[in-house]
């Protein structure tokens, strides 16, 4: 009796444990590199999320999103003039005008429609000058974001003169430790130290490429960010358009 006490027991408290073992194969997220990973998860439940290797600020004439498309997107703001598109070269397309027949008896009516004119063309982002010479654009985050991942990687932008410009350097930015006031259409923002592109660079007939790491970025603040693109300047000619961009984005890495 006491044997098959013991035997019960025994099998009692293993049973026990061995639930208790199953008990701590935690699941959830077991690679380092994720943003939510779980150094108590024993096994992967595929739950992982990565922040993006890329995001796409501005491009085609829209604006992108960093992740999640309600949360991270952007808006562009010309801290000086309001303006920060522009329309250029527009092609009308004219399609014949519709006759509408009303075939009642007596007599009949002749509708018409006026013509429809389609017009395509593209917009790109327009850096101008206000009425003193100055020009700032920016592209900011709506909702700030950590961009710790990014801090080795790379603004890369697409860039071509106005035929009307005549300035010989302009001043690009992100988010930094820097107090900038904004201008009169720009609340006020934290923004790093400037690195200057030449315009002998680009021309007026086509986009260039310009990529800048992020490192050469003096002063930039990569935590809580909310400017992850900035033109400026002065003494340009005054109320002139100046710089046109077509495409803005941030790459953790260069592509091979």
């Amino acid at each position: 009796m006491k044997t098959h006490f013991k035997f019960i027991l025994t099998f009692f408290v293993f049973a026990i444990i061995l639930n208790s073992c199953k008990d701590d194969e935690r699941e959830g997220c077991t690679d380092i590199s994720a943003l939510n990973f779980n150094s108590l998860a024993m096994i992967d439940d595929g739950s992982c999320e990565y922040l993006d290797s890329s995001f796409t600020i501005w491009s085609g004439g829209n604006l992108g999103y960093w992740g999640n498309i309600s949360t991270g997107s952007f808006n562009a703001t010309s801290c000086f003039t309001g303006t920060s598109t522009i329309f250029l070269n527009p092609d009308s397309t004219f399609i014949p005008i519709d006759t509408t027949i009303d075939n009642n008896v007596t007599p009949p009516d002749t509708t018409i429609t006026p013509a429809d004119t389609i017009i395509t063309g593209d917009t790109y982002l327009l850096v101008n000058s206000d009425s003193t010479g100055n020009y700032e654009l920016i592209l900011r985050l709506i909702n700030k974001q950590s961009a710790l991942d990014f801090k080795n990687g790379y603004l890369v932008f697409t860039a071509k003169m106005h035929p009307d410009a005549l300035i010989g350097s302009f001043d690009v930015f992100i988010h930094g430790n820097l107090l900038n006031l904004g201008g009169s259409n720009c609340s006020q923002f934290h923004q790093s130290d400037v690195v200057s592109i030449s315009t002998q660079s680009l021309d007026t007939s086509s986009f260039r490429e310009i990529t800048i790491p992020l490192l050469d970025f003096p002063n930039r603040h990569m935590q809580n960010i909310d400017i992850v693109f900035g033109i400026k300047g002065n003494n340009a000619t005054p109320n002139n358009n100046l710089i046109l961009i077509d495409k803005v984005e941030w790459l953790a890495r260069l592509e091979e």
